[in-house]
């Protein structure tokens, strides 16, 4: 019996250290800590030049400093925050003293630039902050509600009170999680206590048969705009990936049985990690910043309307308003613990008006069966097809007609064939055929092995300009003759990191010149035009650093392209020179609803001697300096700066504000900033699923021009 219990007790220890060295081998996922908090901006709202403030700095301060000594020792791996005021400042801070990531979105500031306008003191918003293993970047911005204006960093232009959404990306081991920061507007909620009180003041006389309609109008309002706020969410929500994991966290203003929370739950899309028990995230009886705004509330509370009023006993309620919510792609059983925090005292201060909640969400399950990303280019499953006819007007081209076709998939290689077939009444023939594998914007910010682009270009111009060489030439001088190009191209790539792009391939070009007269200065000047063709091969070389969002509508990042194209001296060669080209671009969104301000600046050069007037670089037309019209400048060099401000107008209808700027010289050595062309573009953009559909007009001081094509500028 003895040597039983030994050997018992030996097996004993030998299965803790077994399991206890597999647990240091292949360790369990740590449960995902998720706090939200509305960290109060201490405004009451009221005022123009500035609004008022409840409390000193050095209070706010001292809240502040509460508020992060009780964040290290919750140490959650994700915040969501509200009522950020400043947004940037604020949130940035934050992220700093805990060394997290953050993101953030300026909701409510009334009229400023840069941060300079009124009211001084309000720019308050939401913010998300993570631990920066998790990769925080920020995703899109939902309005909910409000009336039409922009919000964000740089500008601020709106009259009342905005409610958004702000929705980020994390990475937990390869899967993505989307998250969304949800600030919802104040309303009273469904109290028949308070119903019976208002009754009560109407039938007492108390209130006039006007102010009690206006309360009861006021009240039903705000119960409308939380539905519709919702209901714009869960709407939204659809546009996401279904097999991405989705966590929702926030202030909701609404108790559990409101109709907002039903909403949100009887959707089937998202479920809160409350369980069937409710603890208070607001409670005036034990959050002494409530019972700090409410002591000074009550002095004006006999200047208030009926609603406000209410809304002030509404105030006194303790209630469960924050909540954290998950989508179906977690079980209920991955919801740990969600209890309130952030309600300690620190030096005699609290971190806000509202109390934290705090959820340890189990994630090994959601990682075990949710697909994760890679850097690399992603194989898609479906085949699309876009196909579009085309009528449209250019002062180059005329009146045109003919169609676009894009297939993306159909041979199941997440290749793309982009097809242009166009015709016009002043002569052009546009025909383009473009094979890329993988599809341009699939690879976009992807790592890959191999890229293949394989290109057709044929775009004759019965009626082609020419003014001269130079910045000099003469408007009036314009002689016009027929040019016929054709380019085949082929292309390879490779993705040393998803920014860093190299390619190298091989280009046929042809131009065919005919149809001018003995007389033309055109003629005259440049003899070798007798042979009316010329044709060569070429090698092109490029290295490009490309952080953009998208290639086909980017809205953030930037390019530095480096390119040489060089065309060795051979029998078949009828020119021979070297070209060297300069690229930037930018891109950043500027405000909400989304609005993207994009700059290129791009310079070129030619080297050689006796190089054809057929491949002297060009400025004008709808690629380069809108206005002027299509080769209006020739040179060796050329540069082009264009500036471009996109913003939203309805459905997939977008719209442009442009300046485009340029001037050509004869050598790299005199480029200088004087009398530079610069011109001003309007024009509107209709958004496909694959490509963009673009209208310009190009205001130029000696011509307008009005282009139809396809795809952004740049």
């Amino acid at each position: 019996m003895i040597l039983f219990k030994r050997n018992y007790m030996r097996f004993k220890y030998l299965i803790i250290l077994l399991l206890f060295s597999l647990n240091q081998l292949f360790p369990s996922e740590k449960p995902l800590k998720i706090l939200t908090l509305n960290v109060w901006s201490g405004l009451n709202y009221e005022g123009t030049c500035k609004v008022g403030e409840y409390e000193s700095n050095m209070r706010r301060e001292q809240r502040f400093n509460s508020l992060l000594i009780q964040i290290r020792t919750l140490e959650p791996d994700i915040i969501f925050l509200q009522e950020v005021n400043p947004a940037c400042s604020y949130s940035s801070r934050l992220a700093d003293s805990l060394g997290y990531n953050e993101i953030h979105h300026v909701c409510n500031a009334g009229l400023k630039i840069l941060g300079l306008g009124i009211p001084s003191n309000l720019n308050e918003g939401l913010a998300i902050l993570s631990k920066p293993d998790y990769g925080l970047e920020k995703s899109d911005v939902w309005k909910l509600s409000g009336s039409t204006g922009v919000n964000g960093d740089i500008i601020n232009i709106h009259f009342d009170e905005s409610e958004y959404a702000l929705v980020g990306i994390i990475k937990i081991k390869g899967v993505p999680f989307y998250l969304i920061n949800v600030h919802i507007f104040a309303a009273i909620g469904i109290n028949y206590g308070l119903r019976q009180k208002l009754d009560s003041m109407y039938q007492n006389r108390i209130i006039s048969n006007e102010e009690y309609e206006n309360a009861l109008s006021d009240w039903d309002k705000g119960l409308r705009r939380q539905t519709e706020e919702v209901r714009e969410i869960l709407s939204r929500m659809d546009d996401l990936r279904d097999s991405i994991p989705v966590i929702m966290a926030g202030d909701f203003n609404s108790t559990p049985e409101s109709g907002v929370i039903k909403k949100v739950q009887f959707s089937g899309k998202m479920f809160h990690t409350y369980g069937s028990t409710f603890p208070y995230s607001w409670n005036p009886f034990t959050n002494k910043n409530i019972e700090y705004t409410l002591e000074i509330d009550s002095k004006d509370k006999e200047k208030l309307d009926a609603y406000n009023k209410l809304s002030s006993d509404f105030d006194k309620l303790p209630k469960t308003i924050d909540y954290i919510f998950l989508n179906k792609l977690f079980e209920p059983q991955d919801v740990k613990e969600t209890k309130i925090v952030m309600d300690s005292l620190v030096n005699g201060v609290q971190p806000s008006d509202h109390f934290g909640v705090l959820s340890e969400i189990n994630t090994e399950s959601i990682l075990s069966h949710t697909p994760r990303e890679t850097d690399q280019v992603k194989k898609l499953n479906d085949f699309t097809i876009e196909p579009l006819p085309i009528l449209n007007y250019d002062s180059d081209a005329g009146f045109g007609y003919g169609a676009k076709a894009f297939t993306l998939n159909m041979l199941k290689m997440n290749e793309s064939f982009d097809v242009i077939l166009f015709n016009s009444t002043k002569g052009e023939r546009w025909y383009r055929f473009v094979f890329s594998i993988p599809d341009y914007d699939l690879r976009q910010f992807k790592k890959y092995p191999l890229s293949i682009d394989f290109t057709i270009d044929y775009d004759k111009w019965i009626t082609s300009n020419f003014f001269g060489i130079g910045n000099s030439s003469n408007y009036n001088d314009k002689q016009t003759y027929t040019k016929e190009p054709l380019e085949v191209g082929l292309i390879f790539g490779h993705a040393f990191s998803k920014a860093f792009v190299a390619q190298t391939g091989v280009k046929y070009k042809s131009v065919k010149q005919y149809n001018f007269t003995n007389q033309s200065e055109l003629f005259l000047k440049y003899p070798q035009l007798k042979q009316g063709k010329i044709e060569y091969l070429s090698l092109l070389f490029n290295a490009r650093f490309d952080t953009r969002n998208s290639f086909t509508n980017p809205s953030t990042g930037s390019v530095v392209q480096l390119e040489s194209e060089i065309v060795p001296t051979t029998n078949f060669n009828d020119a021979s020179f070297t070209r060297m080209s300069l690229l930037l671009q930018q891109y950043f969104i500027l405000c909400y609803p989304r609005t993207v301000l994009a700059f290129r600046f791009g310079m070129q050069s030619i080297f050689g001697t006796g190089i054809p007037v057929q491949n002297l670089l060009s400025l004008g037309g709808n690629s380069t300096l809108r206005g002027s019209v299509q080769d209006r400048y020739l040179d060796k060099t050329s540069s082009v700066f264009n500036a471009e401000l996109r913003f939203p107008i309805y459905w997939r209808f977008g719209g442009i504000a442009a300046i485009d700027a340029g001037k050509v010289w004869s050598s790299i050595s005199k480029f200088d900033l004087r009398n530079w062309a610069v011109n001003t573009a309007l024009g509107l953009r209709f958004y496909m699923n694959t490509f963009v559909i673009r209208f310009d007009v190009g205001f130029g001081k000696e011509s307008t021009g009005i282009y139809l094509n396809f795809g952004q500028l740049f």
